[in-house]
């Protein structure tokens, strides 16, 4: 809170990294012990003038983001965590109805309290000052719109083809920062009527503008860069020199995976993605495919990212009857996310039937196409109990996995 007035921010991270010429998305990219999306919310969270953090991130990056920010950093702030739109206003515009419906159902806080002022900020920029967000956030509480900006170093030129046309007064220009604050209430009146008008901004504040209400300009910091291209990789903290010098070492990680299911007589037989003959199913949300099942839980674990049930909860429609190799599709994005690749798996079938023998090249063959790994990298083998236990008497099936993962 500041001045008794609730403030919000709305953290954008859903772009694809298209500007970075692919690979693992700029919001993913590690600073020190820490990725670059951490680092920009971790800001906010730590404010003491901030109350709610809305991260606007894509759609297959929900679950890994929630797992990394709530569960494993423990950001309490967070208030949600939603999908982003096609572009980054189309994002900013869902996070600010998400907001107006939280205020509509009296759901900001119990007492009736709502969010009075929000905040923009770009998740690709991970070192804005707490300096910074204070006066931004009190020119905002003044003025109902406010916006960081830096001085122009360079000389600036208008042209036309591949001719100099005009050299501009570098005094009156200024290159645009975030956060930029505004009364919630301006701007979501200024992003309906863009999208009514169907103009594109990517600046919030230029929004603002055409309601013809002015943006108080709060001088930022130049070290609040916002990485876009690899050349901006340029500007992240160095090494020391002892260490620049020394190849980074390759990290290792093991997870385990077990899963059960029960057989049942009306179901289809399914491991690994392969129909197997015989006189009972498995019984299950999905497909059943205890194989599957356990070697995603492996995989999940090995880079810290939680287990399937949270990730594909058997609560939710869209998950009954699934296939399993789509989960496990699913999977291998979350452990690229993380900045890890698949070393090798090891799964054991236990049970008294079926065989497993039989199936263990067409198992292996889907496995490796859908996690796009050599097939020597994958291991599939069965046991018995020696009739011992449930899987000894023909109740059901369990697998052990174990997953190998490693950086680079």
């Amino acid at each position: 809170m500041y001045q008794n007035k609730r403030i919000a921010v709305i953290v954008v991270a859903a772009g694809s990294g298209r500007r970075m010429g692919g690979g693992i998305p700029k919001q993913f990219l590690q600073i020190g012990n820490e990725m670059v999306i951490e680092k920009a919310v971790a800001a906010f969270s730590n404010h003491p003038y901030i109350d709610d953090i809305f991260l606007v991130v894509r759609k297959t990056d929900l679950a890994f983001c929630k797992d990394l920010l709530i569960r494993r950093r423990g950001l309490a702030k967070i208030r949600a965590i939603l999908a982003g739109g096609k572009e980054r206003q189309d994002s900013v515009y869902n996070a600010l109805s998400l907001i107006e419906e939280l205020i509509k159902r009296n759901q900001v806080k119990p007492d009736g309290t709502k969010i009075d002022y929000v905040l923009v900020h770009d998740g690709a920029r991970p070192f804005v000052s707490a300096n910074a967000i204070s006066r931004l956030i009190e020119a905002t509480v003044t003025y109902d719109a406010a916006a960081l900006g830096v001085p122009v170093k360079d000389t600036i030129k208008r042209v036309g083809g591949q001719w100099l046309l005009e050299t501009l007064d570098r005094t009156t220009l200024f290159s645009m920062q975030t956060p930029q604050g505004f009364k919630f209430d301006l701007l979501l009146e200024a992003h309906k009527k863009a999208r009514e008008d169907r103009y594109i901004s990517t600046d919030d504040s230029a929004l603002v503008e055409r309601l013809g209400k002015k943006v108080y300009l709060v001088k930022g910091e130049y070290n609040n860069i916002k990485i876009t291209t690899k050349e901006d990789l340029r500007f992240l903290p160095r090494q020391p020199e002892s260490q620049e010098q020394q190849p980074r070492q390759r990290e290792y990680r093991t997870g385990i995976g077990f899963d059960v299911h029960a057989f049942s007589k009306d179901r289809e037989l399914v491991l690994g993605g392969v129909s197997i003959p015989h006189s009972s199913g498995l019984l299950g949300h999905s497909d059943a495919d205890v194989l599957t099942h356990g070697i995603m839980d492996a995989l999940l674990g090995a880079c810290g990212l939680g287990d399937i049930g949270l990730h594909f909860p058997d609560t939710e429609d869209k998950f009954k009857g699934v296939s399993s190799l789509e989960l496990l599709e699913y999977v291998k994005g979350l452990v690229e996310t993380a900045g890890y690749k698949i070393s090798n798996i090891d799964a054991v079938l236990i049970g008294e039937e079926p065989k497993i023998a039989p199936h263990v090249k067409e198992i292996k063959s889907n496995l490796a196409d859908v996690l796009q790994i050599d097939q020597t990298r994958i291991n599939i083998k069965g046991t018995t109990t020696e009739k011992m236990g449930f899987c000894g008497r023909k109740e059901g099936l369990a697998v052990m996995a174990t997953a190998t993962v490693y950086n680079e």
